[in-house]
C-alpha cells in the first residue's frame, strides 16, 4: 500500500516542455485536485513555471542589469515561480483568466471577490466562498513575481538571479512609534533582507533620526548603534523618530524579471498549446500590485515578446497615483509610501496621468501609457477608496494643477467614497475619544463594490458590454478640491490631517533613467500637494460610487485617521480611517427606530443596485451590516450577525 502512495506521488510531479513561442519553457505540476462548486466541476493545480529571457530582444530590454545576468548555455537568463490556478473543468466554460498579481505572496481574490474567508488553501469549494469568479467563466491564477518574499508553503514566490560582485548602496527607514532595540533592514514581516550590508564597507554606513517627514536630519553617531553579525539588522537604543540609514551592499537581484515574469505568465494562458488556454486574461493588482500595474504599463510590458497584448483587462485598486521599485539596481519592491512611513522611493514620480502632460522640471511631455501603442491599451478598472485620495495621491491621476484631465476612452476610475484602504474587522475598531464618539478604523465593506465591477470588467473584456461610466471627483463639478480649500463640517469635532500624503519632483542621480540610483536619500525638489475630495455636511464625499451605508447614514465613516498618541500626532495613520458615532438624538430625528432605518438602508441598496455598483446577490449583506451599525450607535447588546469580511494590506 505505501508503494501505491508513493507511486501516486512521485506521478503528481509531472515535467512539461510548453511551446517554443512562450517565455514559460517547461511547468512541473506539483499538484492537482478535482472538485466541485454549485455544480460547477474545477480542477486547482499547483507547480513551478521554468521562464527563459533573451536579453538581445527589444521588449527585454527595459529590464534593468538583464544583459548582466548569468546566461545559461542557450545565452539567456533563467527564472522560477511558483503557480497556483483555479479553472473549470471543461475547457469550453473557460471564458477568460483573472491573474493577481499576489500583494508580497498572498492571494487575495477570493476574499475580494467571492467573500471567501482568510487564509485557506483554495483547492476545496469551502474555500472559494460563494464562487463569483467561478461563475463569471474565469479561471482564477497565481504565479510568483517578487524575489524577496519569506519562503512558506503557501506565498506566492520567484527565484530570481543575481549578479554576483557588483556593489552599491542600499537605503532603510522605519517609523519608530515605541522605544526598540532592533530595526531588521526588510521592509516588513514576510520580507527577507536580501540586501544585508556590504561587512568590507560597513563602516561608510550612516544613520539619521528626525521626527517628522520633512524634518531636519540629524546624523545618530557610529558608536550608538551597530549592525547585526549577519548584517540583516542594527542594534540599539531607537527612541521614536524616523530613522534612516544609507549603507553599502552588493550583488542586486534584476527585479524587473518579476515585471516579464507577469507578461510572460499572461501570453502563455493565451498559447494554443497551453493546457491553461483562455481567449482573454484580465490582471488584478491590489494596492503594492495596482502600482505594479500601473508600471508594468508605464515600461511598455503589455506588449509580449512576440508583440501581442499580453492582457486585455485590468483592475488595479487602491494603487493610487503610485508606480514602485519593481524594476532597478537594489530595488525593494514591498517598499511602498505614506505620509509618515517608507519615505521617498521611486513610488510617487511624475507621470501621474495616463493622458500626456508636460513636466515643469524636464518640460517634457510624458503619459503612463507612453510606451505602447493603442493596440497594446487594455480595458482598465482603477478603484480608490477615499483613503488613496488623501494617504495615496489618488487624485494626481484625474488631475493636473487646477485643472481635470479626462480618462482614456479604455478605462474607468472608480471613486469608493468614504473607505478607508482596507475593510476594517469590526472587532479592530477601537475607541479614540469616545467622549467625542471617534473611533479609529472603519469597516465600510467596499468589496461589495468590487464584485460588481468585477462583473462589469469581465464583461466589458469578454463581450464588449460598457461598463458604467467613471464615478470620481472633479474641479469642473466642485467635487474636487485642493487641500488649502478642504473644510470639515464643525459638529464632527474633528482635526483634519496637517497634509495629505505629498509627492515630489524627485533627483534619485545622473543614472537614474538607466535605473540606478546614486542619491541616497534622493532630492527634493519639488513639493506636490494632491487634491482631495469634497464632503457634506454629514463628512461623507460627495464624489464618487456611495456605499448604501453612506446613502442612508446614521454614523460618520472617514477614510483617514490620525497618528493620536503618538509623535507627529497631527500626521496621518497609515492605511485606516475611522468612525464617528452620532448621537442618538441625531439619529432619531431621521429615523423613528431600527425597522425604519433598515427599511430606508434597503431602498438606498436597491439604488446602488439598479446604478450597477452591487450585485442583488449582496442586498441581504447590507442589511446586516445595517443592523449590527445600528445596535453599536445605540449602544445595543452585540447582534448574532455574521462578522464583516475583514483584509489588511
Amino acid at each position: 500500500m505505501n508503494k501505491i502512495k508513493a507511486f501516486i506521488s512521485c506521478m503528481l510531479v509531472l515535467l512539461f516542455s510548453v511551446s517554443a513561442n512562450a517565455a514559460v519553457v517547461s511547468q512541473q505540476v506539483l499538484s492537482s485536485k478535482t472538485f466541485k462548486l454549485k455544480n460547477i466541476e474545477l480542477e486547482a493545480i499547483s507547480g513551478v513555471f521554468n521562464f527563459e529571457f533573451d536579453p538581445n530582444l527589444e521588449n527585454n530590454k527595459v529590464i534593468v542589469d538583464l544583459e548582466r545576468a548569468p546566461k545559461n548555455s542557450k545565452g539567456v537568463v533563467t527564472a522560477k515561480a511558483n503557480f497556483f490556478i483555479i479553472q473549470h473543468k471543461d475547457p469550453a466554460l473557460r471564458k477568460g483568466a483573472l491573474l493577481e498579481v499576489s500583494n508580497r505572496g498572498s492571494k487575495a481574490s477570493l476574499r475580494y471577490f467571492n467573500h471567501a474567508r482568510k487564509n485557506s488553501l483554495p483547492n476545496k469549494a469551502s474555500a472559494l466562498g460563494d464562487g463569483l469568479i467561478q461563475e463569471l467563466g474565469l479561471s482564477l491564477v497565481w504565479v510568483g513575481w517578487q524575489g524577496d518574499v519569506t519562503p512558506s508553503d503557501n506565498a506566492m514566490q520567484a527565484t530570481l538571479p543575481r549578479i554576483a560582485g557588483l556593489t552599491g548602496w542600499a537605503r532603510s527607514d522605519w517609523t519608530v512609534d515605541s522605544a526598540k532595540s532592533l530595526l531588521s533592514l526588510s521592509h516588513k514581516k514576510g520580507i527577507e533582507t536580501v540586501y544585508p550590508v556590504d561587512s568590507a564597507r560597513a563602516s561608510e554606513a550612516w544613520l539619521t533620526k528626525r521626527l517628522g517627514r520633512d524634518n531636519l536630519r540629524s546624523v545618530v553617531a557610529s558608536n550608538k548603534w551597530q549592525f547585526s553579525s549577519d548584517g540583516k539588522q542594527i542594534a540599539g537604543d531607537f527612541e521614536p523618530g524616523v530613522y534612516e540609514l544609507v549603507y553599502p551592499t552588493q550583488d542586486p537581484i534584476v527585479a524587473g524579471l518579476g515585471l516579464a515574469i507577469i507578461r510572460d505568465t499572461a501570453a502563455y494562458l493565451k498559447d494554443k498549446e497551453s493546457p491553461y488556454l483562455v481567449p482573454k486574461t484580465i490582471a488584478f493588482g491590489v494596492s503594492q500590485t495596482g502600482r505594479f500595474l500601473r508600471h508594468f504599463l508605464y515600461q511598455g510590458f503589455n506588449q509580449t515578446e512576440l508583440g501581442l497584448k499580453a492582457f486585455d483587462g485590468m483592475f488595479i485598486h487602491t494603487a493610487g497615483a503610485g508606480r514602485g521599485s519593481f524594476n532597478h539596481r537594489f530595488a525593494q519592491p514591498s517598499r511602498d509610501a505614506h505620509r509618515m512611513s517608507a519615505f521617498f522611493y521611486p513610488t510617487d514620480i511624475f507621470p501621474f496621468t495616463s493622458a500626456r502632460i508636460r513636466n515643469d522640471i524636464t518640460n517634457k511631455k510624458v503619459g503612463l501609457l507612453k510606451r505602447n501603442g493603442e493596440d497594446f491599451y487594455p480595458k482598465i478598472f482603477y478603484t480608490n477608496t477615499g483613503y488613496e485620495y488623501w494617504g495615496r495621491a489618488a487624485g494626481l491621476i484625474h488631475s493636473h494643477d487646477v485643472y481635470d484631465v479626462a480618462p482614456f476612452a479604455n478605462e474607468r476610475i472608480y471613486h469608493i467614497a468614504s473607505a478607508q484602504h482596507y475593510v476594517e474587522s469590526k472587532n479592530n475598531i477601537k475607541a479614540i475619544d469616545e467622549s467625542k464618539g471617534l473611533f479609529a478604523g472603519n469597516n465600510l465593506d467596499f468589496k461589495l463594490h468590487l464584485r460588481a465591477l468585477l462583473s462589469h470588467l469581465t464583461n466589458w473584456v469578454v463581450d464588449d458590454k460598457t461598463p458604467p461610466k467613471s464615478a470620481y471627483p472633479k474641479y469642473a463639478d466642485q467635487t474636487l478640491t485642493n487641500f488649502s480649500h478642504f473644510q470639515l463640517p464643525e459638529w464632527l469635532e474633528m482635526e483634519k490631517p496637517f497634509k495629505p500624503h505629498t509627492v515630489y519632483e524627485v533627483d534619485y542621480g545622473e543614472h537614474w533613467q538607466q535605473g540606478i540610483i546614486t542619491n541616497q536619500p534622493p532630492m527634493l525638489l519639488a513639493e506636490i500637494v494632491p487634491p482631495v475630495p469634497k464632503v457634506d455636511n454629514n463628512g461623507h464625499e460627495v464624489s464618487g460610487i456611495k456605499h448604501p451605508l453612506i446613502r442612508a447614514p446614521i454614523a460618520t465613516f472617514m477614510p483617514w485617521s490620525l497618528r493620536y498618541n503618538k509623535f507627529a500626532s497631527n500626521e496621518l495613520a497609515d492605511f485606516q480611517g475611522s468612525i464617528k458615532k452620532w448621537k442618538k438624538q441625531r439619529i432619531l430625528s431621521r429615523y423613528a427606530n431600527k425597522k425604519s432605518y433598515l427599511n430606508h438602508l434597503n431602498k438606498m441598496s436597491l439604488k446602488a443596485l439598479s446604478q450597477g455598483w452591487i450585485l442583488a446577490r449582496d442586498v441581504s449583506r447590507i442589511q446586516q451590516q445595517g443592523a449590527w451599525l445600528w445596535d453599536w450607535s445605540m449602544d445595543q447588546p452585540e447582534p448574532l450577525y455574521p462578522a464583516l469580511e475583514e483584509s489588511s494590506e
